[in-house]
This record gives C-alpha cells, structure tokens and sequence, in this order.
C-alpha cells in the first residue's frame, strides 16, 4: 500500500454500518473471525482459511501463540455452523488471548468517519514450493549424507516420505471501508481471494455490493483513450522526437531546454487537455492495433507508440497507461513564476478494467503520483509524523478522491452529461437462488 499497486473496489451498503460496529465488539465473532483462528484452521486441518487482523499490526496473531488444545478448540469453533443465539462459547484464556483484536477502535481510521482498515490474511495449504531442500534436508538427518550420494533404495524411501509435503502460504492484503462514501477497496487482482474476502466482509456484516465500471458502449476503455489521442496536443514536438528516436539512440537524443516540455516528449506519446482544466497523457505500456483486422502490438517506449499510431490511417490505441495531470503556478528564487506540470493519479487502462466474477471494478497501475512527498513534506514543515490511522485513513481519503477524479475525467472524455449513467455503478444482478453450497473458512 501507499504506493503503486492494483485496487479492487467493491459497493458498501451504508445502512451496514452499525450492525458491522457492533460486530467488531463482539469477542467471540472476532475471534473466530482473526487471522489467529485462521492460521490454526490451516495447520490442524490442511485447509485454506482467511482470518482479519487490524490495519495497525499486520502480524498481530504472532504476538502470544495459544497451545495446541486452544488452537484446536479455537479452529472448532471458527468452522462450526452455530444457530442465532447459540450460547456455545470459548474458553476465557483464548478469549484473553493478544493475538486477535476486537472493539471498533482497534479498526477504525479516524475519530469521527466511518472508515476502517484491516488486513486481510490468506493462509493457502500448498505443496512445499522447494522439494529438493526438502530432501536434502532429511537426507542429512536420517542418513547423514547428500541425498546424490544415498543408495536407490534410501533414495526411493526419502523421495516417498516428500511426496506429500505441504506448507501454508500466507498472503495478506489490506482492506479498507468507506461507509460515508459506500466503497471497499481491497488491493488484489485475486479473484478467489477477493470472494473470500467478501464472504467475510458479510458475515461481519459489512454488506458489499457488485459494481463495475460503465459508460454505456462496451469498447469504452478504447474510446477515452482513441478520443484523448485525437484531441493530443505538441503532436509536433511528440513527432519530432520519434523520428529522432529512429536514428539516435537515447544519449544522443539531445534533451529540450524546456524541461516541462522534454518530460512531455520523453514520457507521453498523446497530452491532451481536458475542458475541466486537467491535462491527461498517455504512456506504455500500450497496445495499438495498426487496423481492425491486423493482431495488437505491445509497445513500451512512447516513441515507439507514436511510430505505430502513425503507420496508417486507421490506427487505434488498445490499452495504456494514463496520467491525470494539473499545471500549477510556482516561484522560483528569483521571484519568477513559472508553471509545472503535477501528476495527481496513474492508472492503466485496459479491457481489465472490470472483475464482473466477483463484482468489482479495478484500478489497475493505480499510483498517487506525488502522495509520498506530499506526506513527507508536511511532516519536514510541521515537525511531526502522522499516526498509523492518519497514514492509513488519509491514504483512503486520497484513494477516494482519485475515484472521484477519474469518473469526471472519463465523463469529460466521452462526453457524458450529469443525467445518464457513468462511472462505478452498482451491476444488474439476477435474484437469489437457493443454493446448497456451504462456505468453509
């Protein structure tokens, strides 16, 4: 987190919120429900489990281990299916236990919003990814030799006792609720993991909703890029530098004295202003299709972009990655003002935009281009560094506002009004089926 990464935003139902607090205060939910319960599932029982710790102790259920009985009676309990109002409860020392967090404090972000971070723990039961060590390593202990020196025999037996060697794989994420705004974000392209962690959002009673990007065509994606390309603007000095770039290498290409301009020749291949002020550019990766029949073509440098895009007349950009930008006036030393170019967010832009499996939109190459130097120079000019909340809930909070930005930067492009639809929307889902499917830990 807090830098580039790829973001899977999910619906939040806002009228969730209280119950979900309530939740959060509840010890044996938040027992059963923590990564220390999870991780005993996985080793007692050679399952998959996912279990929550909170934003601020990422390795929390390593803090106090319970004994094997507790962790057995703790993994019972976590995958047993209990009627409302079931009285069954814990031992209190697991209760007691420092390796699980419970009250809404332990989650939540900020004093007065309602947003929350937690981290979601997978804990995947997998065969040892690095057999040979294995066997290297039992070689050594019950024969005491290397295992290319041990007799056919031995060999076969060693081989025997690995085959079915198995190891859990941890893999943790962070998740973040915005109930003021009814978002999740969750940082994976994952999505088994991302169901998973959806499954546990609702038993805690975090209700989430399906979503995806949509603006009513589904070739969007490629418009907003082929409609910014169009309306580029320095398509001279973007020109210029490709042929350059033909029969120079790199370092002999010499650079612009204007240093605003060589950054657009030398990162962009299309800049492009938009009528709300921002300026959005577009970069490689990328994929053009030199005409509609022909295969895409990747492409990295955006010299090599625009050598394509120029090949024939029906060229089109597939996929890239675009930079939301706004010119800012600043002085320099000597008094004069001069404008820079600031990057606001960084995003590709693809046909992946969308995980209509689980009901998600994506930021995929998601950065917030400058939110690490903005962060350290208010802590140079204030004197005093953030709390893990404040990292955690202003890093939502700038997550949010990005959202928010590209829906209107996208609304701009393709010319959609106030009053049609357009944006992260809630899906058309059929109704529920019964079904017979149980969901394990």
């Amino acid at each position: 987190m807090f830098g580039r990464g790829n973001w899977a935003i999910l619906g939040l139902a806002k009228e969730s919120l209280e119950v979900f607090r309530t939740n959060l205060e509840n010890q044996l939910l938040m027992a059963a429900s923590s990564q220390m319960a999870a991780s005993a599932i996985a080793r007692l029982y050679g399952a998959d489990a996912l279990g929550f710790n909170p934003f601020s102790a990422p390795r929390l259920d390593e803090e106090q281990e319970l004994n094997e009985e507790q962790q057995a009676e703790l993994a019972k309990f976590a995958i047993t299916e209990r009627e409302e109002g079931s009285e069954e409860t814990l031992p209190e020392e697991i209760l007691a236990d420092k390796g699980y967090a419970v009250t809404a404090e332990r989650f939540q972000l900020h004093p007065t919003m309602p947003w929350f971070g937690m981290w979601a723990v997978a804990n995947d039961w997998k065969k040892a990814s690095d057999l040979p060590s294995i066997k290297e390593q039992r070689s050594y202990v019950l024969l005491e030799r290397p295992y290319r020196f041990l007799q056919a025999t031995d060999k076969k037996t060693v081989d025997q006792e690995t085959l079915g060697v198995t190891t859990i794989v941890r893999k943790q994420v962070p998740v973040l609720l915005d109930f003021n705004e009814g978002r999740v974000y969750i940082e994976s392209t994952n999505k088994l993991l991302i169901y998973r962690i959806i499954v546990r959002l609702n038993l805690l009673a975090a209700q989430t909703i399906p979503v995806a990007w949509t603006f009513g065509t589904p070739n969007w994606t490629e418009e907003v890029l082929n409609r910014l390309y169009e309306k580029t603007q320095y398509e001279d000095e973007i020109v210029k530098r490709a042929e350059e770039a033909k029969r120079f290498s790199a370092k002999e290409i010499e650079k612009l004295e204007d240093r605003v301009m060589e950054a657009i020749v030398a990162n962009y291949f299309s800049m492009t202003e938009l009528p709300g002020g921002l300026w959005a550019g577009i970069s490689g990766p990328a994929v053009i299709r030199l005409h509609a029949t022909a295969p895409a073509i990747g492409v990295k440098a955006p010299t090599s972009a625009t050598t394509l895009l120029r090949m024939t007349s029906d060229t089109g950009i597939v996929s890239g990655v675009l930079t939301f930008q706004e010119c800012v006036p600043v002085m320099n030393k000597e008094g004069v003002e001069r404008i820079i170019r600031r990057d606001l967010v960084r995003m590709q832009l693809n046909d992946k935009i969308n995980l209509t499996d689980v009901g998600a939109a994506m930021l995929r190459g998601f950065d917030l281009s400058t939110h690490k130097k903005d962060v350290q120079r208010e802590i140079k000019q204030t004197k005093q560094v953030p709390s893990i909340p404040q990292f955690w809930g202003n890093w939502l909070h700038q997550l949010g506002n990005a959202v928010r930005t590209i829906e209107g930067a996208f609304r701009e492009i393709l010319d959609v009004d106030g009053d049609q639809e357009g944006g992260i929307v809630p899906m058309q889902v059929p109704e529920k089926v019964e079904s017979t499917e149980t969901v394990s830990a």
